[in-house]
């Protein structure tokens, strides 16, 4: 297989902000994939990664992150990714880093890249009012509370606004660098890329459905937590409301309303999520229609039709043909007024 196009790469220059009580996966997520699109002689991305006064720090887990430099407008990157973590609102309000982030943004070639609650420290500086943007679903109450002039995009796993990119937490801040990848060169070398990592090229569905299922874990009996894990291991299985009750003991209407509690759906729609994830995640991988129709328990291709149009708003061939190894239009949710 090919992994460029014979057009001309261009190199961008990356900078990622370290501060105390980072989320390590903020930083080495994006930067492992940018990494991961290095071959050979090719040169896509060079990294660096800079704190506000050049110092190491320490993330959330205790790994220490040393820096390359200190973070400066003066930077010859091109793009400035700022992660999320704890350490997020002790740095909120330092004039340095609010000086840093309004000046990148003045200039219409370089790119803001925001990772999970790194995207408070733009809203807090005023870069994303009037933008489109997300944040994890953990900060959605405070970010619409104490920033208003955002448009937020909540459910989004990640989103463009000009040059401006926001993505919705952790492991996203993989899919916005895919979806980065595919934008600055072509879908092959984002979908090899997302196959060296073992990640969707571009993942289905918003981040609600993983937010919901943290909700359900964390507040509901072990017996239904149970069923939401088995449903996601073995898709296939007969998966009725009756079925689905016996399996936690529960009573049909107890079992539903438990679903719109902590999932906001019905379980027959939410074995339908589960089931059109599985689809996605085997024609990404170049399974064909017809195998993969009973390995994720939909009866055939009319109700696997339906169900992409429900869940995705989208057709089997429109999935495919956006998922091939061949170019395409990136997917980012844009909006280029600024």
């Amino acid at each position: 297989m090919t992994f460029f196009s014979h057009k001309k790469t261009i190199m961008r220059r990356i900078d990622i902000l370290l501060f105390d009580q980072i989320n390590l996966l903020d930083v080495a997520g994006p930067a492992q994939a940018f990494n991961s699109a290095q071959r050979g002689t090719n040169k896509l991305y060079k990294t660096r990664f800079v704190s506000l006064d050049g110092e190491a720090v320490t993330s959330c887990c205790g790994l220490k992150l040393v820096a390359d430099g200190k973070a400066s407008i003066r930077s010859n990157s091109t793009d400035l990714i700022i992660p999320g973590g704890v350490g997020v609102d002790a740095i909120m309000n330092q004039p340095q880093l609010q000086s840093l982030l309004n000046q990148w943004c003045s200039n219409q070639n370089r790119r803001l890249i925001s990772v999970c609650s790194g995207a408070l420290l733009l809203a807090n500086a005023g870069v994303l009012n009037g933008h489109k943007a997300t944040t994890h679903w953990s900060r959605s109450a405070q970010v619409q509370r104490e920033y208003p002039k955002v448009h937020w995009q909540i459910d989004q796993l990640y989103t463009r606004s000009g040059n401006i990119f926001t993505s919705a937490g952790v492991s996203t801040g993989i899919d916005l660098t895919l979806a980065l990848i595919q934008l600055d060169h072509n879908s092959e070398t984002a979908l090899a890329v997302a196959r060296e990592l073992v990640v969707y090229s571009q993942r289905p569905g918003g981040q609600s459905q993983f937010s919901g299922i943290v909700d359900l874990q964390l507040k509901t009996s072990n017996s239904l937590s149970e069923l939401v894990d088995t449903i996601i291991q073995y898709p296939s299985r007969t998966w009725s409301v009756v079925t689905m009750a016996e399996f936690c003991n529960l009573t049909e209407r107890t079992l539903t309303r438990h679903f719109h509690r902590y999932l906001n759906t019905s379980p027959k729609r939410f074995v339908e999520r589960v089931r059109v994830n599985k689809a996605c995640e085997l024609l990404s991988s170049g399974v064909p229609v017809e195998l993969a129709i009973p390995l994720c328990g939909i009866s055939d291709q009319q109700q696997m039709q339906r169900a992409f149009k429900r869940q995705l708003g989208t057709s089997i061939n429109q999935y495919t043909e956006r998922f091939s190894t061949t170019d395409s239009v990136c997917s980012l949710t844009t909006d280029q007024t600024t």
